[in-house]
């Protein structure tokens, strides 16, 4: 089942919407709110961290909670939420459990949020019984270790776009074994914003990392006053010749929103 987390913020969003036009509807496909970030970004700012982790925690204190490809907070509350998870619920699940940190994970955070004594806070392989600010605390410092190694130790140098990366790999010959072929047919990969349960839905699975791993592959405003000024794009290029100059050159533009 969906639980509405991207439904909700679209009907916020439309519900306050007054003379839409193309403009306002493209926009609005790639609008980027966190909604889970509501939840902990407060319960967040008030747990003590260490002083070599306290300048990533203050970038939360001004973020907008969008996850825009561009952010250095979404980058670092994207850790911290991927962290959040592996510390509150691998002690109970398989070693092989995936956790997407989809809107069902939401859904459980937002709900155990509100009771910082709840079990599932307590970590099972510790005889201590630990609570919210205790898992909270250790996933902010987890994931300022955690892009300190992998972007750099200047918290407002690091990028969402720079761990959510969607690759541009072919799906068969992309994986074929044969180097060649891989390189003339993938093409790197895209920056992009956004995440999972989030009107722009570049989904991503927490357990594994940060890579998108689903998209909407095609974007449309159909403009019913005149149809030939609606537009929509792909998110590789309108052909399929490897040399061609539109194999891939709508993807920057779809990665923009544009």
């Amino acid at each position: 089942p969906d639980y509405g987390w991207r439904s909700q913020r679209l009907r916020g969003l439309l519900a306050t919407a007054r003379d839409l036009q193309p403009d306002d509807l493209q926009a609005l496909q790639m609008d980027a709110h966190n909604g889970i970030a509501e939840v902990l970004v407060p319960l967040l700012a008030r747990v003590d961290v260490p002083g070599d982790v306290a300048p990533a925690r203050a970038l939360l204190a001004e973020w907008d909670l969008r996850q825009a490809a561009d952010s250095p907070a979404a980058a670092y509350f994207a850790a911290v939420w991927r962290h959040l998870l592996e510390r509150t619920f691998r002690d109970e699940l398989p070693r092989e459990a995936t956790i997407d940190g989809g809107d069902r994970w939401m859904e459980v955070v937002r709900g155990i949020a509100a009771d910082p004594a709840s079990q599932w806070w307590d970590d099972a392989g510790t005889p201590e019984r630990e609570g919210r600010d205790d898992m909270l605390r250790a996933a902010l410092v987890d994931a300022h270790g955690e892009l300190t190694d992998r972007l750099g130790d200047d918290p407002a140098q690091w990028r969402w776009g720079d761990l959510h990366t969607m690759p541009l790999r072919h799906t068969t010959l992309g994986s074929s074994g044969v180097p060649l072929i891989e390189r003339v047919f993938n093409r790197g990969a895209v920056q992009t914003g956004g995440g999972s349960a989030i009107v722009n839905a570049t989904g991503w699975i927490a357990s594994d990392g940060y890579e998108v791993v689903a998209v909407p592959s095609t974007r449309m405003v159909m403009d019913l006053f005149d149809w030939d000024a609606s537009r929509w794009i792909i998110t590789t290029g309108a052909s399929g010749h490897a040399f061609s100059g539109h194999y891939v050159d709508q993807a920057g533009r779809w990665a923009e929103g544009r």
